[in-house]
């Protein structure tokens, strides 16, 4: 029993950090509001819950993506990137559920689209807090102006369309070369 949780906290931290790791990688949108980039991090926070599970998955797609926050200049909006942590992993989870947890290529590709318009749908959400909280521009302004940093978002979601199926067969087939029983065992 021990031997598991260990097992699971070394695999969160693996994909904290690859979280963490993704998100150095970025492609800046100039924008009114925020900073807004292509984050492939985001990528491993959906990998994450689904080899993993719901509570792994989140657990390593909030840290590592709130240590990026912390240290990269991003602090004062860190509890914004936890929220869409929070939402996609858990919207991607109930996908997940709703498909029967399926590893087919059908219900895989399923996956990478919903965790992807989940991403495009966080994004803009953030961006429309931010032009909210930190400019103190009225609704009806915030929620255009949000839409400024809107591609950033629309292409990160683009890019899990495509990411998450591919990274998740060729996990779920190392997974499977190493003897990783992680479907039965963390799901």
């Amino acid at each position: 029993m021990q031997n598991d949780s260990l097992h699971k906290l070394t695999l969160a931290a693996l994909f904290s950090a690859l979280d963490y790791i993704l998100a150095l990688f970025q492609f800046r949108i100039p924008s009114p509001v925020g900073h807004p980039f292509v984050d492939l991090g985001f990528n491993f926070v959906a990998l994450g819950v689904l080899f993993l599970g719901y509570k792994y998955g989140l657990l390593s797609g909030a840290i590592g993506l709130l240590v990026f926050d912390l240290l990269n200049g991003y602090a004062n909006h860190a509890y914004l990137t936890v929220m869409e942590v929070i939402l996609l992993t858990t919207g991607t989870y109930l996908a997940w559920i709703l498909l029967k947890k399926n590893v087919s290529l059908p219900a895989i590709i399923t996956l990478g689209v919903v965790s992807g318009l989940l991403k495009m749908g966080t994004g803009y959400l953030r961006y429309l807090i931010e032009a909210l909280v930190d400019a103190g521009l009225p609704l009806p302004k915030a929620a255009v102006t949000a839409l400024a940093a809107f591609p950033a978002d629309f292409a990160t979601g683009v890019s899990m369309f495509i990411i998450v199926p591919l990274f998740f067969l060729a996990l779920n087939k190392v997974s499977h070369q190493l003897h990783w029983n992680w479907y039965q065992q963390y799901q």
